[in-house]
């Protein structure tokens, strides 16, 4: 008998090692032939993931699977990937056999494996901070919604102009293709009025009559929500069973998704806020929840106009509103960033204790609170693998990364606050001396607000862990801001900042 050469068994030991990790993977795999595109080979995490058996992957064509729908775009992808051995994908659209979505950061290459080529398909599914960053971009636009739609609350002087005003906010600020008000009246009809609309309707409301009856031309999200005084959706009216009805006439005019948001009138009738998307929307918690506070302020605002009085318990009701839709925002950035997660948070109790021990009057401590909440907003526009990347970035990474401050300026320049806070996001990592950004700002061109965050910014991230180093340490985080006291860091905001620590014993919450 002959014994196996070192080199056979070296070459199965790697065999078994790499099948052990293709078994094992925690992301989907799939080996394809890179001739004829056949799949050759996929590992349980991918079928868990799809929901399709190894049989059915097995001798397929990418575009042959139904998880890719999108047949030309597959075949596009192996010409591309045919032509220059790799390509990547952020948030391809999958589809599980059981009809869910899904979607997936995709990478392939080409590589030579014993004289030929073969392709290599790594399929993560990155579905939770892409929904999250969808989430994070649609709390943004309703919070724009919502601060128009407060300032037409306060200049309107009828309720036709007041509901007008939000149907139109809802089109041109919102994006939405179509909105309306619906009405429901109590006779023994049932049927549904519209009051307002905007933007693009060609008929769709008269197409047929609308009743909130438990009939089957009731049974739509308009006539579910007035039933049932609970927001009711469709987020792909494609697909959508209960859209049966009107499916026809809503693609013939663009409308891809609706979502019919109930409130009461101040006369206990009961109305809608109806907006008709064109496009498949998530309709995420935070959308719905401050979509929510927008019907709520409408039905506030009617009842405004028709009581003069009311008018100052709505303005307290605004601004209870605005800190709401912030904390919301917050939220939702935390959701995207894992890693950062409480940063915010840590970073405005600070502010407030800072502030407290110059002696700013509570309102001013408020808003200074607030926009230290939501100070790293902008970084919606950075791609989650740069603010999660365990290593030193880039200057190109570094550069997309700074230009957070002006993003989160840009989003919020146009929302009424009673406080500066774009500006005071905007100004967060300028310097005394110039040297920060976006715009070298220096000295007395800062807000004050600005320069207390700025500091508690530093302070923070250098005390705690990031993903890309260890914790230095709180002493070495003093020791930064003390070492730059009245150059880069204005002096009494260090000092005031130095004795919360040392003097008031205050500490930082993990």
């Amino acid at each position: 008998m002959i014994a196996p050469s070192t080199t056979d068994h070296a070459l199965r030991l790697s065999e078994a090692r790499y099948r052990r990790l293709f078994e094992t993977a925690q992301d989907g795999i799939l080996l394809l032939n890179a001739d004829t595109a056949q799949i050759e080979d996929v590992n349980p995490f991918l079928i868990n993931m799809l929901g399709y058996s190894y049989d059915e992957f097995l001798g397929k064509k990418l575009w042959e699977i139904g998880a890719f729908k999108d047949t030309a775009l597959s075949i596009d992808m192996f010409i591309e990937l045919k032509a220059t051995r790799y390509i990547r994908y952020d948030n391809l659209p999958l589809e599980r056999k059981d009809g869910r979505r899904v979607s997936v950061e995709y990478v392939s290459n080409i590589y030579d494996c014993a004289g030929t080529d073969v392709i290599q398909c790594n399929v993560r599914d990155n579905t939770t901070r892409h929904l999250a960053e969808i989430a994070l971009s649609a709390t943004s636009r309703a919070l724009k919604m919502l601060s128009e739609s407060n300032l037409a609350l306060l200049s309107s002087t009828t309720e036709p102009i007041l509901l007008a005003e939000y149907c139109r906010i809802a089109v041109e600020t919102g994006g939405y293709r179509m909105a309306c008000i619906a009405l429901a009246d109590t006779g023994p009809d049932q049927c549904i009025q519209t009051i307002a609309l905007y933007g693009q309707e060609d008929g769709y409301l008269a197409v047929g009559p609308l009743t909130w009856a438990a009939t089957e031309q009731g049974d739509g999200p308009i006539g579910r929500a007035i039933r049932s005084g609970q927001v009711q959706f469709s987020e792909d009216i494609a697909t959508d069973p209960v859209m049966t009805l009107w499916r026809a006439e809503a693609l013939q005019r663009g409308y891809h998704s609706v979502i019919a948001v109930p409130f009461s009138l101040p006369s206990g009738m009961m109305a809608c806020l109806v907006l008709y998307g064109e496009k498949r929307d998530v309709w995420s918690a935070p959308e719905r929840k401050l979509l929510q506070e927008m019907a709520a302020d409408l039905a506030f605002g009617i009842a405004a106009l028709r009581t003069a009085a009311a008018k100052v318990q709505y303005e307290q009701n605004l601004q209870v509103s605005l800190e709401q839709t912030i904390q919301v925002i917050a939220d939702t950035i935390e959701e995207r960033d894992a890693y950062t997660a409480g940063h915010q948070r840590r970073v405005a109790s600070l502010c407030t204790h800072i502030a407290g021990e110059l002696g700013l009057p509570a309102d001013r401590i408020r808003g200074l609170h607030l926009a230290a909440t939501i100070h790293d907003l902008g970084k919606i526009s950075v791609p989650a693998e740069i603010l999660a990347k365990p290593r030193r970035l880039s200057a190109m990474e570094f550069g997309l990364v700074k230009e957070h401050p002006t993003i989160g300026f840009e989003i919020l320049k146009k929302v009424t606050f009673p406080w500066p806070i774009a500006t005071i996001i905007h100004q967060h990592h300028e310097r005394l001396d110039g040297s920060g950004y976006p715009l070298g700002l220096t000295g007395e061109a800062l807000l004050l607000e600005s320069k207390i965050l700025a500091v508690a910014d530093v302070v923070e991230a250098m005390a705690l862990h990031r993903p890309y180093r260890s914790a230095l340490g709180l002493e070495a985080a003093l020791d930064e801001i003390t070492t730059h006291r009245g150059l880069t860091f204005d002096a009494s905001v260090v000092d005031a900042c130095l004795r919360v620590f040392r003097d008031q014993g205050y500490h930082l919450e993990v």
